[in-house]
């Protein structure tokens, strides 16, 4: 039985993600050092919810539930910019620029997938959603001037909007660790407004 590390995500349009490699670029150059490990700007996602490991025998329920519980809702745009830190600037864990939406749909459509998996065995999240991008985590083995430094870069750092687009689909992806870094493999894609759905069927039996 194969174990997959996986997680339910909406992609991030390529022309994004090259300004997100600027700003990341930007953002480094004010910070000396390797007190921060920074993540590929091709392997950014915006994560809806983290599954952990599961098996290859339980992807058909959760195929099941994303593919019934999609569709019931609507298509939405997302605005990227504004800087900020987890849990905050001056005890910064993860670097990050944000996601904003009028309506509170891809909060919903969250909110949704979190309630329908429980009963599948995965546990609902306490936090409440906060969409973001990160771009870099605070290594935790860093010197006292290491994080007085990253302080004063992150306090004079600061990101306007970037762009927006469109949320059509979301997709089950299968995060691969490699001593090179993760590597992303889509295992379903659930569009909304019942669309369509594209499931890799090969996976049940892999």
């Amino acid at each position: 039985m194969r174990m997959m590390r996986t997680f339910i995500a909406v992609n991030i349009p390529v022309e994004i993600k090259q300004v997100l490699q600027e700003e990341i670029d930007r953002l480094r150059a004010l910070i000396r050092g390797e007190s921060v490990r920074w993540v590929r700007s091709e392997g950014i996602h915006l994560t809806l919810k983290f599954l952990g490991e599961i098996s290859n025998s339980s992807l058909g329920e959760i195929h099941q539930t994303l593919e019934r519980e999609v569709e019931k809702h609507p298509s939405c745009t997302l605005r990227v910019g504004g800087f900020g830190c987890f849990p905050n600037r001056r005890r910064p864990r993860v670097l990050w620029i944000g996601i904003t939406e009028d309506k509170g749909t891809l909060a919903q459509l969250q909110s949704s997938i979190n309630e329908k998996l429980v009963p599948l065995g995965f546990g609902k999240e306490g936090r409440p959603f906060h969409p973001h991008l990160t771009l870099g985590r605070v290594r935790r083995n860093g010197s006292m001037s290491d994080l007085t430094q990253l302080q004063d870069a992150i306090n004079e750092f600061d990101v306007g909007q970037i762009g927006q687009f469109e949320v059509r689909e979301i997709h089950l992806i299968e995060s691969i660790l490699k001593p090179t870094g993760a590597e992303y493999c889509t295992l379903g894609e659930y569009t909304l407004e019942g669309k369509g759905d594209r499931w890799r069927e090969n996976q049940l039996s892999a």
